[in-house]
C-alpha cells in the first residue's frame, strides 16, 4: 500500500458528522436545562452521541476530543445507571457546553 494515502474525505465525514452530533447534543442540554433536568430519554440520546464521537474520534486519532467525550459519556453512564438525588443541572450543562465549545474549535 502506498503511503500516500489521501484521508481528506474521511477528515470531512469526520467533521460532517461530528457537527451535526454536536447540534443535537446542543439541542438535547439546552432543552434539558428549560426543563429542570434530564429526561430519561435526553441522557440516553447524550450517552449515545458521545458514545458515537468517542469513537469517532478515537479512529481518527484526535485523543483531546475522544478522552472529553469518554469523560462526558461515563458522567451520563453514570446518570442512567445510579440515577442520583442530587444533580446541579444547571452546571452540568454548563460543562457539557463547555465541552461542546470545545470539540468544535478542535473541528
Amino acid at each position: 500500500m502506498s503511503s500516500n494515502i489521501n484521508h481528506e474525505p474521511m477528515i470531512e465525514m469526520f467533521i460532517f458528522e461530528t457537527a451535526q452530533q454536536i447540534e443535537q447534543l446542543e439541542k438535547h442540554i439546552l432543552n434539558s436545562e428549560k426543563d429542570g433536568g434530564f429526561s430519561r430519554e435526553a441522557i440516553n440520546d447524550i450517552f449515545r452521541i458521545m458514545h458515537t464521537i468517542k469513537g469517532s474520534s478515537t479512529m481518527m486519532l484526535f485523543k483531546d476530543i475522544s478522552n472529553l467525550a469518554h469523560s462526558i459519556e461515563d458522567i451520563f453512564f453514570y446518570i442512567r445507571e445510579e440515577n442520583p438525588a442530587s444533580i446541579d443541572f444547571t452546571y452540568l450543562s454548563d460543562l457539557i457546553l463547555d465541552g461542546i465549545d470545545f470539540i468544535k474549535i478542535e473541528l
